[in-house]
C-alpha cells in the first residue's frame, strides 16, 4: 500500500493510480487512473467559516450553474467526524461526468476529497471511504489569523 505525506496529512493512494503535477496553490495531491477513468484530488485549503456555510454557498453557486445537477447534498460521519457530501453530475455535451466531494474543517483547514468519473460508472462508496478513512492530520498546514493565512512551517 502506497501512502501519501506532504507533511501535513496522510492518506491512503489506490492502486493503479498516479500522479499528475499541477500549479494549484491549494491542490496538495492529483492522482489519475486511465483505465477506469478516474481520477482524484485532495486539497488543502485556509478557511474561516465550518461546514454549514460551506454547503450553502456551494449549494447556490450550483443552482446558478445549469450544466451541474445536484444529485446529494448532506453531512455524513466517517470515522468521528462530520463531513459534507457532495454528488453531481456535468456534461460537456457528450459525456456525462459524476463528481462526488466530501469536505471537512478541523482547525481552520478545509479539506477536500473529489472524485471524477464517467457516470455511467458503479457506485463506488467503499473505495471513497477506505481512502478517507485512511485520512490523518499530522498538523494543521495553514495558521488563520485575522482574516489572514500563511503557511504552518
Amino acid at each position: 500500500m502506497t501512502m501519501f505525506n506532504n507533511g501535513y496529512a496522510t492518506l491512503q493512494i489506490p492502486e493503479g493510480f498516479d500522479p499528475v503535477n499541477t500549479k494549484d496553490e491549494f491542490n496538495d495531491l492529483y492522482l489519475v487512473n486511465v483505465n477506469i477513468p478516474m481520477s482524484i484530488k485532495f486539497s488543502i485549503t485556509p478557511t474561516l467559516v465550518g461546514l454549514p456555510d460551506i454547503k450553502e454557498d456551494i449549494e447556490k453557486n450550483i443552482e446558478n450553474n445549469p450544466k451541474i445537477n445536484l444529485i446529494l447534498s448532506d453531512f455524513i460521519p466517517i470515522n468521528d467526524d462530520i463531513y459534507y457530501l457532495i454528488i453531481s453530475s456535468f456534461s460537456d455535451g457528450k459525456k456525462e461526468i459524476r463528481r462526488n466531494e466530501f469536505l471537512y474543517v478541523k482547525d481552520s483547514n478545509l479539506y477536500i476529497f473529489e472524485f471524477t468519473y464517467p457516470y455511467a460508472d458503479r457506485e463506488l462508496d467503499d473505495f471513497y471511504l477506505n481512502i478517507i478513512r485512511s485520512f490523518k492530520i499530522s498538523v494543521p498546514k495553514y495558521i488563520v489569523e485575522d482574516g489572514q493565512y500563511k503557511l504552518n512551517e
